[in-house]
């Protein structure tokens, strides 16, 4: 799917509903754009394959994240068929993270998910959880 940095943000106050992201922020002449910090897959096992997040006006990859199985060993999370899936995370350097880069609110974001079809599975979806 694809949509613009502008349409993903709600510019309403903070102070009357969890979902804004603050007034103005989705405003152009009052906001330069977003650094994203965190954006994390969903997308539903067994079919799942890969998530990818593009820069669609640029063609650049900001995010690739497949998921990771579990071997069946004891450990919670890490039974036989368990997926996990790690978010792609951006801060400082000093933190051993990449840099987030300056996404302007025109800019139009790729969201691609790559599904195995061999298990049947309805309700194939897939979303992103993002912080910015």
């Amino acid at each position: 799917s694809r949509r613009r940095v502008q349409d993903l943000l709600s510019g309403c106050s903070t102070t009357t509903s969890p979902w804004c992201t603050g007034i103005g922020s989705n405003d152009p002449a009052k906001t330069a754009g977003i650094k994203l910090m965190y954006a994390g897959p969903h997308c539903h096992a067994p079919t799942c394959l890969s998530m990818e997040l593009y820069n669609a006006d640029t063609g650049a990859l900001l995010c690739r994240v497949e998921p990771l199985a579990g071997r069946g060993g004891p450990d919670p999370y890490d039974e036989e068929r368990f997926l996990a899936i790690p978010p792609c995370l951006w801060g400082s350097s000093a933190e051993g993270l990449p840099e987030p880069e300056l996404l302007p609110l025109h800019t139009t974001i790729l969201s691609i998910k790559r599904s195995n079809s061999t298990w049947g599975h309805t309700g194939d979806m897939a979303s992103w959880q993002m912080r910015g």
